[in-house]
């Protein structure tokens, strides 16, 4: 478990959150908030915000902002982890090694 930091400090989504070595996208849902790793599962590439989605430069492949869903390709999916907020600050579940 990871702390983003507090809710208020972000007020513009999707914000890029860096986390040692890694960097992800945090976004705000209908259901609250959520982290997708900014590495497309198809070859590793980097994901970018592109504006209306996020997309893998690499391929082309384009994934819809909330849940990261490959919407130009096939049945795949940016890695998520959930978010939960706890005494003002974001936590997201995201394993260690």
């Amino acid at each position: 478990m990871i702390d983003l930091g507090p809710e208020t400090g972000f007020e513009k989504f999707p914000a890029q959150v860096d986390w040692g070595d890694y960097s992800f996208f945090l976004v705000r849902t209908k259901q609250g908030y959520k982290l997708l790793s900014n590495v497309c599962p198809h070859h590793g590439g980097e994901i970018v915000d592109w504006g209306t989605c996020f997309m893998c430069p690499d391929h082309g492949w384009r994934f819809e902002p909330e849940d990261g869903e490959c919407i130009n390709g096939p049945n795949a999916r940016m890695w998520s982890y959930e978010v939960t907020v706890r005494d003002g600050h974001l936590h997201a579940d995201v394993p260690s090694d």
